[in-house]
């Protein structure tokens, strides 16, 4: 895992190796305590992370449920949910409820207090990959504490878009567009490519 300082803020990168291996340390934590029969993953990150525990631990059933919270790189806004959980009774079913990161902690607060525990589940715990220092709720499981914006490997897109107008402002545009793709494992011609599409569609 490496790390990046840009105009005072930190990233951490993250590689699909990395997320293989933190997923196999957080199954083993939860294998060893938790038995259940679904997986709620949290669109879109935690998705991800519960389809690779699900291959893991053997749980066939996962269903997503969305929210959006952030407005910009470490900006929050009111927790939106825009695909609630399609199952309408949970009693006697125990589940994990599954994202990748807790940051200020308000995702997985409004998902178990408004979309889970109103549907009665017989128990449900939570788990994620990384925590930051500050988030408000705990997850039940977790792998990492992390200070720094991470970037997963599936977000290598959604980070040109945010982080290359911000590190060109920072660092100029080659030493900016050298650190980004060094960030999102992509080569400067690509970046500039994504990047001028993206402002001719705007």
């Amino acid at each position: 895992m490496d790390t990046y300082r840009v105009g005072g803020s930190k990233y951490l990168k993250i590689s699909w190796d990395e997320v293989e291996e933190l997923v196999e340390n957080l199954a083993g934590k939860i294998v060893s305590s938790y038995r259940f029969d679904l997986l709620v993953g949290v669109l879109r990150g935690g998705m991800i992370v519960a389809h690779l525990l699900s291959d893991i631990l053997g749980i066939d059933e996962i269903y997503p449920v969305g929210c959006s919270s952030y407005t910009d790189i470490y900006k929050h806004s009111q927790v939106r949910v825009y695909h609630p959980l399609i199952i309408d009774n949970l009693e006697d079913k125990k589940l994990l409820v599954v994202d990748d990161v807790a940051d200020s902690g308000e995702t997985l607060k409004t998902i178990v207090q408004k979309i889970i525990a109103p549907k009665n589940p017989g128990e449900y715990r939570t788990a994620t990959l990384h925590i930051k220092p500050w988030s408000t709720f705990k997850p039940d499981y977790y792998v990492d504490v992390v200070d720094a914006w991470i970037v997963y490997p599936w977000e290598k897109y959604e980070m040109i878009k945010l982080l290359g107008p911000r590190f060109i402002q920072s660092l100029g545009e080659e030493d900016g567009l050298s650190m980004l793709g060094e960030l999102v494992g992509k080569n400067i011609s690509k970046i500039k490519h994504f990047l001028l599409t993206l402002s001719s569609s705007t």
